[in-house]
């Protein structure tokens, strides 16, 4: 067996346990939490379906990482700007 290919197997199930530490840190009060563990989850689901796409020749796989990633950087810059406030 391929290290490599073992490799994609540990990168994925450190991905998982980092999406489970993100949704007990978006647990907490903070609005900022809850964004910052949202946003983690998003970005670790697009990497593991990044390598998950890539074990199992899958398609499309990079165009709906890549639209996860870039959708969840606008919504988290969008929701910034509305709970930032105006600016004096």
């Amino acid at each position: 067996m391929d290290i490599l290919f073992i490799a994609k197997y540990v990168l994925v199930i450190a991905l998982i346990i980092m999406m489970l530490a993100a949704l007990r840190a978006s647990a907490y009060k903070s609005t900022s939490m809850g964004l910052l563990g949202s946003s983690v989850v998003v970005v670790a689901f697009a990497m593991a379906l990044l390598v998950g796409g890539d074990i199992y020749n899958l398609e499309f796989f990079k165009d709906i990482s890549l639209a996860l990633i870039f959708f969840g950087f606008v919504g988290t810059v969008a929701f910034a700007a509305v709970l930032g406030g105006e600016d004096k």
